[in-house]
């Protein structure tokens, strides 16, 4: 049924390609005949007529035609592409037309559509992951001229499908551009689609529509055989001769595979995991490392310089950093730095779609996919092999991107670790009880299916691409197979389809998949959907010691935030409207309903909410970026930064699944004025209401608003062009506020009119009005030495800036009694 719903859908596609091109190749000059006429005159004309027709008016069956012309032109150009195009397809070989290069994109990609929904496509047994072709010699690799190939020399036709070429999936490829490319003939690419249909993805989506291909993606290529018509012309190449190689065990360590998680390496203590894990371990560590040093202070004089060595890591952590970093001497490569581990840790936003859970009976990974995980391991391995899983996903949870949920007890079971140490580990979250994890996985569940209903997706993949600043991490629970919990979590899962939830259990698993692994950490049996892929492998394990020397050394992997200080206290009650309030006229802050204390935002982030407070209609990631990086290319930092704001402000208001910043329709972010607001809205709010009031007492209570809004220049402390070329204008408007409330209260309440006035002339020293109205009142109350001593400030302010006050003000200065300058 879905093989037949799925040629359907291709032959409707088929259709619609096909109606385009005619519509393209007989409409466009059918109505172009129809309104504007042939292009060209029918006959040639007499130079007595064309002399004629330069002098008289253009008629506008001319000027109709002349407009034509460039219509005419492009439709010719469009045809001879699509005639090459198509004449490159039959032929298998790749023609290219100067200044026809995007036109021959568009026919290439339309006769590509149409041959895959035409040409039949049998996929056999595709729908699953094929295994391994066992072959008895050892293939030597060679080095491709094209980076993202990985050539093969083989005495034999056949080579381990693990071996094959890889193509990483660009933006606007299709399977006939990629054959095309790859393999010099577009009709290859049912061969892509038989080799790859049916396997999972690393984002977690399955391959299972030819014309449905995601950027990222990792398509394996038909191999190249020798002397095949299947080899480009361009690149074809006599084979080198290979040397047979005797099979080799899995090495201790060894070189990274392309994906870097292909190759495990054991410890000393027995644990075995894959490279990945080493790598993101010696990130990790190079982090703690830089932290550590950042914060060293030099002695003073009087103390003696001594040479301290630094303390060494947990021998498991300096184990893997070892081999991690051997594997790049074993391929004459250079170590990378801490700086270089630490950018790339600090680059990665894409969310783990599968975690290797070990090495199947020839070699290849075995990987599971995160979304809708359902697995049980049980037998004496088990503890070891979910060790292994909690430590490959935990080493990816930075940026937010994983997240286990496991209770105190099965975390005391595992990690050996107490709750208040496992608590800082960045991606673990560890409840009370079993039945508390369920009911946060629940919750999960339950705030992404209602994120999918409002912003209308399909999936959380689909809102991740859509806003990869969304806090949307994978999410797993690790439990004991308890009967309770095994039917509340199953029924979790069953509902949970497209939320991006998965369970790995300790222990039999009737709902999903169960797999007993053994002493040597070999899957003897499996059952349940995934048991083919599992069976008779080999699985990663970790010991309890290593584990939570790993999970020590990322929680010292945390920022300067998470460490409480002193603070400015909150208002004592809340009138505010929204859960979040921010403060950015004067220090900029942010309080939470609830709590007494503002957040512990700072840097950048701090810095954003003062760019969208300026912006209350939302701004574009290129203005955004061009602030907070200036002359920065664009690259992950802005999703990053817009992933941790949007989750502290989610776990200090306990506002589970709010974006807090908004992505608009017209691509633009903006700050969801329902849950956060902005002292600066609020102030020009009732601005606003001040200059429409329909009676003094109204206005009154709009500038009494205003007047308690009135905090000072905008981003104090915050540099940047931006905001200086906004900080006068509001000085201004804050000024006027408080200079117009003075003169209403003046008659009722002197004293508050004097206080409105000073601080108008402490936000605006230069404004000489503001001076002359506070001496004005000063006098006018009889108070001449306050008005003396007031005009004493001004005239000092001006001498510093070496210049004599205004006319008037001197003459106001002058009935002080004082000189003015």
């Amino acid at each position: 049924m879905t093989k037949a719903f799925a040629a359907l859908g291709r032959l409707v596609r088929g259709l619609v390609v096909a109606v385009l091109l005619a519509l393209i190749e007989a409409g466009v000059p059918a109505m172009l005949v129809r309104f504007a006429g042939w292009p060209f005159p029918r006959e040639v004309p007499t130079w007595e007529a064309v002399r004629q027709a330069l002098m008289s008016p253009i008629p506008d069956e001319v000027l109709l035609k002349v407009l034509a012309c460039p219509l005419w032109l492009l439709w010719a150009a469009f045809t001879v592409a699509l005639v090459v195009e198509i004449w490159a397809a039959v032929r298998g070989v790749q023609v290219h037309v100067p200044l026809l290069g995007p036109l021959q994109t568009v026919a290439a990609g339309l006769i590509g559509s149409l041959a895959i929904a035409v040409l039949p496509i049998d996929v056999g047994s595709s729908s699953m992951p094929a295994r391994p072709q066992v072959v008895p010699v050892a293939m030597k690799y060679e080095a491709a001229s094209d980076p993202e190939t990985i050539r093969i020399s083989s005495p034999v036709a056949m080579t381990a499908l693990a071996d094959r070429p890889v193509h990483v999936v660009k933006q606007g490829d299709s399977l006939w551009t990629i054959a095309r490319r790859r393999l010099g003939d577009p009709l290859q690419w049912i061969k892509i689609w038989k080799l790859n249909a049916g396997h999972p993805q690393a984002d977690g989506q399955v391959f299972t529509n030819a014309d449905l291909i995601r950027p990222g993606w990792r398509l394996r290529l038909p191999l190249l055989r020798r002397g095949s018509g299947d080899l480009p012309r361009e690149k074809r190449a006599t084979p080198r001769p290979v040397e047979p190689l005797q099979p080799q065990p899995m090495p201790s360590s060894g070189a990274l595979s392309e994906e870097g998680t292909g190759v495990g390496i054991e410890l000393p203590s027995g644990s075995v995991v894959a490279m990945s894990v080493a790598a993101g371990v010696a990130a990790a560590y190079a982090l703690t490392r830089f932290q550590r040093r950042r914060r060293r202070v030099s002695p003073s004089i009087e103390e003696a310089a001594a040479s301290v060595p630094e303390e060494p890591p947990a021998p498991g952590v300096e184990a893997m950093r070892k081999a991690y970093f051997q594997s790049f001497r074993e391929r004459g490569a250079e170590p990378p730095s801490d700086a270089e581990l630490i950018r790339k840790s600090a680059s990665a936003l894409e969310i783990p779609g599968a975690v290797t859970l070990g090495t199947g009976e020839h070699g290849a990974t075995v990987a599971v996919a995160l979304a809708g995980l359902s697995l049980g391991i049980a037998g004496p391995g088990a503890d070891d092999a979910v060790r292994a899983f909690v430590l490959d996903l935990l080493q990816q949870a930075g940026n937010f991107r994983a997240e286990i949920i496991m209770s105190r007890q099965d975390a005391l079971v595992l990690t050996g670790i107490a709750v208040e140490e496992l608590g800082a580990v960045p991606g673990l979250t560890v409840t009370a009880s079993r039945d508390e994890a369920v009911d946060r996985l629940e919750e999960v569940r339950f705030t992404r299916r209602r994120l999918l209903a409002e912003r209308e997706a399909d999936d959380v993949g689909a809102l991740r691409e859509r806003d990869p600043g969304d806090v949307l991490p994978a999410v797993v629970l690790v439990a004991s197979a308890t009967v309770d919990i095994g039917s509340r979590a199953g029924a979790v899962l069953a509902s949970g389809s497209g939320c991006g939830i998965g369970a790995l259990m300790l222990g039999e698993w009737p709902p999903g998949t169960t797999c007993h692994a053994g002493e040597d950490h070999r899957v003897g049996s499996a059952e349940g959907p995934l048991a083919p892929r599992l069976a008779r492998a080999e699985l990663f394990h970790v010991r309890r010691t290593d584990l939570a020397a790993a999970l020590r050394l990322f929680a010292g992997v945390q920022g300067e935030e998470s460490r409480p200080g002193e603070e400015e206290a909150a208002p004592p009650s809340w009138e505010h409207p929204t859960p979040v309030r921010v403060r950015v006229l004067g220090k900029p802050a942010v309080w939470v309903k609830g709590q007494e204390h503002p957040l512990r935002i700072r840097g950048l982030k701090l810095w954003l909410l003062v760019y969208l407070a300026l912006h209350p209609q939302g701004a574009t990631k290129e203005a955004i970026c061009e602030a907070l990086w200036p002359g920065k290319p664009l690259g992950h930092e802005f999703h990053s930064l817009l992933r941790h704001l949007r989750h502290a402000l989610e776990e200090s208001t306990g506002l589970s699944g709010e974006p807090f910043i908004q992505l608009g329709d017209n691509e633009t972010y903006r700050a969801d004025p329902k849950v956060i607001g902005f002292d600066l809205w609020d102030f020009h709010a009732a601005a606003k209401q001040a200059r429409t009031a329909g009676d003094s007492a109204s206005q009154m209570a709009c500038l009494t608003r205003a007047a308690d809004l009135c905090g000072g220049e905008i981003g104090a402390g915050i540099s940047e062009e931006w905001v200086l070329d906004e900080r006068y204008p509001l000085i201004v408007v804050q000024v006027d506020a408080l200079t117009q409330l003075a003169e209403l209260v003046e008659g009722d309440d002197a004293e508050r009119a004097l206080e409105l006035l000073d601080q108008a002339r402490h936000l605006d020293p230069d404004t000489e009005d503001t001076w002359c109205r506070l001496i004005r009142l000063q006098a006018r109350l009889g108070r001449a030495d306050q008005a003396r001593q007031t005009g004493r400030l001004l005239r000092a302010h001006m001498q510093s800036l070496q210049v004599e006050p205004m006319p008037e003000t001197q003459e106001l200065l002058g009935s002080l009694g004082q000189p003015a300058s």
